[in-house]
């Protein structure tokens, strides 16, 4: 009976589907935001997790990630671009906050 039992448990573990390989590769999103301007972002997904944000007609800026609740959130206590799911503020010296929203997202090799 135990042999069975032995036997019933290695065929099942025999099935076990292994886990698809994590993407650790950066991922890349745009934005449009209510002011008119739109956002190129490549997202670090290996520490130290970052955002790179590319805007017309500013510096492009690197922002490491912070801490936050539900949501995610990029600041170097100037700059700060967070939020949730599709939807962002994104604050920058010499600009008011304003909001976005994702328009496309891709990972890396897409």
């Amino acid at each position: 009976m135990r042999a069975a039992i032995f036997l019933a448990v290695l065929s099942l573990a025999a099935c076990v589907t292994p886990c698809p390989s994590v993407n650790t590769g950066p991922t890349y999103a745009t934005y449009r935001c209510e002011d008119g301007s739109n956002l190129s972002i490549t997202f670090t997904n290996t520490p130290p997790l970052s955002a790179t944000i590319t805007q017309e007609g500013y510096a492009t800026v690197r922002l490491p990630s912070r801490i936050y609740g539900a949501g995610f959130r990029y600041s170097d206590g100037a700059a700060d671009f967070s939020g949730r799911s599709g939807d962002a503020h994104w604050t920058r010296p010499g600009a008011a906050e304003t909001t976005c929203h994702q328009v496309t997202a891709s990972p890396a090799g897409s």
